[in-house]
């Protein structure tokens, strides 16, 4: 059973992001949503590594974190990706289309997770408080992603979730190879090796069959309200094309 405490961060941290959202959705100035983007980016990281400042005042010295150092866990992976993606310079490339969206999808879903499943009582460490928080400003830069309009929604978003995972599952093996040539012993990177001790019975492979559920029924039900029925999943593969657009090309006088 969820505590009061937990219970009650998670109602405001969602509900303030709700509202947040739909206040940010009003920005349609280009330069104002990627300053937006990149705050949300920047906020999420330096939360993230404050624990070393936090430590280092307290204690006078600090020590260097494996999830700071390294993408061990899945919402870390997402967290580096998210501020890579809040700096590249071409936001109307392919390329960031499909990376954008794998981002957005990921951080959405591995923020909720985690908020969920991550005990909050009081009196709270800093090192929970400040894991909980960096998940909420990821949420806020993911969903931007959604609200600002980078991100198209549809089904074929599962098509870059996919290679997205495969990444993950790639950095994981990586990164348990680098801990155990250092001798360091298993880090079980991305739940690799097994399922997170909060929730014993979701492994990699669960969680990644389940987003992917979640993914598909709710980009085939966005699907049905906001597109006509020649644009939706089911009518033709070539509309996947339209969920990652290539820049018009402009045509320049002789």
């Amino acid at each position: 059973m969820f505590k009061m405490p937990h219970i009650l961060f998670i109602v405001v941290s969602l509900t303030v992001s709700v509202g947040m959202m739909i206040g940010l959705f009003f920005v349609k100035n280009r330069k104002a949503k990627d300053a937006i983007l990149k705050s949300f980016a920047l906020a999420t990281f330096i939360i993230h590594i404050s624990i070393m400042w936090v430590d280092f005042l307290k204690n006078g010295k600090a020590e260097a974190y494996d999830n700071i150092l390294f993408p061990i866990y899945f919402c870390n992976f997402i967290m580096y990706l998210l501020l890579i993606c809040a700096f590249m310079p071409n936001k109307e490339s392919r390329v960031f289309k499909v990376f954008a969206t794998f981002v957005s999808y990921a951080g959405v879903l591995g923020s909720v997770i985690t908020l969920v499943i991550t005990p909050f009582e009081i009196p709270a460490t800093y090192e929970r408080v400040k894991s909980l928080v960096s998940h909420v400003t990821m949420l806020w830069g993911c969903l931007y992603l959604f609200v600002g309009g980078y991100v198209k929604i549809g089904v074929f978003n599962l098509i870059p979730y996919v290679i997205g995972l495969a990444g993950c599952g790639i950095v994981g093996v990586i990164v348990n190879a680098v801990f155990l040539w250092a001798g360091l012993g298993e880090r079980n990177a991305m739940y690799l090796q097994h399922p997170p001790a909060e929730a014993p019975m979701l492994s990699c492979w669960a969680i990644s069959g389940l987003m992917l559920l979640v993914i598909f029924i709710f980009a085939a039900l966005y699907e049905c309200f906001a597109y006509g029925k020649q644009k939706r999943f089911y009518k033709s593969a070539q509309m996947m094309w339209e969920y990652f657009p290539q820049p018009e090309k402009k045509n320049e006088s002789q």
